[in-house]
């Protein structure tokens, strides 16, 4: 999962490396050292905040400590071919861990199959060695994006998921029906209530939920299943 968003800031250099993260952190693993420092150096000076692997095991161990970060976009550039754990093997790994932070592959000796696999399995990209400045960049900008949308989803889910908690059996019981169309008397019926029992619980459900109307009722009811 991507590392907790809580480091404080404490010094000036806390400051300014915290306006770098504000702008994306770039987590780049490769073995080649020459490949760390140069993109590195590179993203640096376009105002992110980077960190440098030179293995997979060395950033899942950093990834278990859960180290805080100051908040930002996350994403992963991630070389392909490396001793020990390869690239693809960290992203299995990390799709098992419920893993989100998006994933830019970088190779200079893999094959389409590598491509294909990495791509299927959700990476963002697949760079291949030699790229330019200008593709590097581009699929950074569209990883860290993506990493905002997977984010803002999270926590629509979080909201929808605390409101339907909040539901008695009772409403949770009407709400289905009510998104099914049945109208309040079929309810009183079927439940054996009075109407105006039904548009009781109906009212205080509606207004848990915070929806106007059936169709909105029927969005959110659709994640009780």
């Amino acid at each position: 999962m991507a590392r907790p968003p809580t480091r404080k800031i404490i010094t000036i250099h806390d400051e300014r490396e915290s306006v770098r993260h504000a702008r994306g952190l770039i987590s780049i693993i490769d073995d080649d050292q020459a490949i760390r420092e140069a993109v590195s150096s590179l993203l640096g000076l376009e105002g992110y905040a980077t960190e440098t692997f030179e293995s997979a095991a060395q950033f899942l161990e950093v990834l278990e400590r859960s180290e805080p970060v100051f908040p930002g976009p996350q994403c992963i550039l991630l070389d392909v071919k490396m001793p020990g754990l390869t690239g693809l093997e960290l992203q299995r790994r990390l799709i098992e861990q419920a893993d989100t932070v998006p994933i830019v592959f970088m190779s200079g000796g893999s094959g389409a199959r590598e491509a294909v696999q990495a791509l299927k399995n959700g990476a963002l990209d697949f760079l291949v060695k030699p790229f330019d400045e200008e593709t590097l960049l581009a699929a950074i900008s569209e990883a860290l994006d993506r990493y905002h949308n997977n984010a803002r989803h999270n926590e629509q889910d979080h909201d929808v998921a605390t409101r339907l908690a909040s539901l008695t059996e009772r409403e949770v019981q009407i709400a289905r029906m009510v998104s099914a169309g049945m109208m309040n008397r079929d309810i009183a019926d079927k439940l054996g209530i009075a109407v105006r029992t039904v548009k009781l619980h109906r009212m205080h459900m509606m207004r848990k939920l915070g929806v106007a109307n059936v169709i909105e009722l029927a969005r959110i009811t659709d994640r009780l299943d």
